[in-house]
């Protein structure tokens, strides 16, 4: 499978710092962009993950990066089995967030880090959809957008969607980093639209404008921009991967 993938990771227009981060095949992006083409491998592994460190948590940039890191490590030394793979990634994502609760602990955080997780994985000619936290996963086919992941979140009742917004699970933050693993065998076709993404493109850019723009031959950059149009009032993560 050929995949076309144009990657953007920013800070936005408020936010001092950018604790998002994103892999693509490994290798990990914040503050930079990427425009790749990639055959995925029948024997090997190649990856799309957007980790979103948590607003409010101490040290949520170091989290992203951390998880992304420790992730890479697995593949790179073949710890995540071919006949294996739910399990390898499961246990390695719980043993990141304990990794994460621990670093927290030995620094005294009052608010431990942590950060979403959501992307695709090729694995040994499989297709693996991951998911912890409301960082989100897209398909878009035949001019429709289809959310393939669930929003984690619990909402408030003061009436701002986002300052009621409370993740229910993630990697880190107290948390034992549930994983939600989906098998996409069969599931992403030609010209398909693989849409990984931070919600600061979310929580400013609605699923009606995305599908629209998504329709007009939208890049990364033009993402990023409508965030900002929207508001930008959080670091925004967006890869975009079309089916060859």
């Amino acid at each position: 499978m050929k995949v076309e993938i144009d990657a953007l990771c920013h800070k936005g227009l408020v936010r001092d710092n950018n604790e998002d981060a994103l892999s693509v095949g490994g290798f990990i992006l914040r503050d930079n962009v990427t425009n790749i083409t990639v055959d995925t491998p029948e024997e090997g592994s190649f990856y799309l993950l957007v980790s979103d460190g948590m607003g409010g948590h101490d040290d949520g940039e170091e989290a992203s990066a951390f998880t992304l890191n420790e992730i890479k490590k697995k593949f790179n030394d073949q710890l995540i089995g071919a006949e294996t793979f739910e399990d390898d990634i499961r246990t390695t994502t719980n043993t990141i967030s304990m990794q994460l609760n621990q670093m927290a602990a030995e620094k005294g955080q009052q608010l431990p880090m942590g950060c979403t997780l959501t992307g695709v994985v090729w694995h040994y000619g499989c297709v693996w959809l991951v998911n912890a936290g409301d960082s989100r996963t897209y398909r878009f086919r035949n001019g429709m957008l289809r959310q393939l992941t669930i929003d984690e979140t619990e909402r408030g009742i003061t009436g701002n969607p986002n300052a009621d917004k409370f993740l229910l699970n993630c990697i880190g933050a107290g948390q034992e980093g549930r994983l939600t693993i989906i098998d996409m065998e069969g599931k992403f076709l030609e010209d398909d639209i693989i849409l990984i993404c931070s919600d600061g493109l979310t929580d400013m850019v609605t699923d009606e404008q995305l599908e629209e723009a998504l329709a007009e031959g939208t890049t990364a950059a033009d993402l990023y921009r409508l965030a900002c149009e929207g508001g930008g009032v959080d670091n925004v993560s967006v890869i975009l991967a079309r089916i060859k």
